[in-house]
């Protein structure tokens, strides 16, 4: 009797001790491979991969890294017998031309999606807002008594010759976006250059008055503790998404949705807004910095109405 009490309570302490490693292996059973075509930057592709092997050690994560139009060119040449499995970044333009090579996925975070990008496709799905700042010298705007809150109010004369900009393309895969930025600025004589530290230098030290940048470098430079100010004008922000879909017919689609959950869930999203200062799709991540508006209230601008209204109030349209 004795023997088999004893026998029972090792058994018992045996099972209690895999009760967790048992547990584990539940939560996190996936194996296999993951093949990923992407363009995103460097930084965002190892937050995003060491991040998502730490919540999925069984899951081999291989890359192949280009830029937007190789790795569009590569998915279309395997058209029908893809060799990966997701591609990864690029603009909404480049995702409407090979639609076709992708498999519908709606991930499970999708509800909290930022508004003006929650319904673009059932195809491909956004996973970062790519928004051009307006970045204001508040020193030299207090001393040339000159408020800037919209587009509009960068057409003020005494900020002739006072704007510089970065051609959002430099940062951004929208071309709607840049198109935008590139137009408007033109139309108030601005000066454009590559680098965006060439702008934040030039505005910090009082060259020019406002600059415009991507986002995440102008955030970067007033946690430095630059006194500059970000703007996000009132007729809405120039912004765009990049996005993510997965490969029809794609080997490994079960690891590939993994991704996809993973990379838009407020786990991964706040960890890339907290790291990289990178704007959230979801509505529901906060920078936590003062100053900077949140994901919900921000609204894209309506590119071609504003064009339109700049045109006819410059007399281009011939109207009064």
């Amino acid at each position: 009797m004795k023997k088999s009490l004893s026998i029972l309570l090792l058994l018992s302490i045996l099972v209690m001790g895999m009760v967790p490693a048992m547990a584990s292996a539940a939560s996190n059973p996936a194996t296999g491979k993951l093949i990923i075509y992407t363009s995103v930057p460097t930084a965002q592709l190892d937050l995003m991969t060491s991040m998502f092997n730490a919540k999925y050690p069984g899951i081999s994560v291989d890359v192949f890294s280009a830029d937007s139009a190789e790795v569009k060119n590569r998915a279309q040449a395997e058209a029908g017998a893809p060799q990966g499995d997701l591609l990864l970044g690029g603009g909404l333009e480049d995702y409407r031309q090979v639609e076709d090579l992708l498999s519908a996925y709606e991930v499970p975070h999708a509800k909290e999606f930022h508004q003006d990008f929650m319904a673009q496709s059932a195809i491909f799905t956004p996973i970062q807002l790519h928004v051009s700042a307006i970045v204001i010298n508040n020193e030299l705007a207090k001393e040339l008594g000159v408020a800037v809150d919209s587009w509009g109010s960068l057409k003020n004369d005494k900020l002739t010759g006072r704007v510089l900009y970065m051609n959002p393309a430099a940062s951004s895969p929208d071309m709607q976006q840049s198109a935008f930025v590139n137009d408007f600025v033109g139309s108030v004589e601005g000066a454009s250059v590559g680098a965006p530290s060439f702008v934040l230098n030039a505005v910090t030290a009082g060259q020019y008055l406002v600059g415009i940048i991507n986002e995440e470098k102008a955030i970067e430079r007033r946690l430095q503790g630059a006194d500059l100010s970000i703007v996000y004008a009132q007729e809405g922000a120039a912004m765009g998404a990049s996005y993510a879909g997965i490969l029809k017919g794609a080997a490994n689609e079960s690891n590939a949705q993994l991704f996809m959950d993973f990379i838009t869930s407020r786990e991964y999203q706040q960890a890339a807004a907290d790291q990289l200062h990178q704007r959230s799709i979801r509505g529901d991540v906060s920078f936590g910095i003062k100053g900077i508006a949140a994901s919900h209230d921000l609204h894209r601008a309506d590119y071609a109405k504003l064009v339109f209204t700049w045109l006819a109030d410059a007399g281009v349209l011939g109207m009064n």
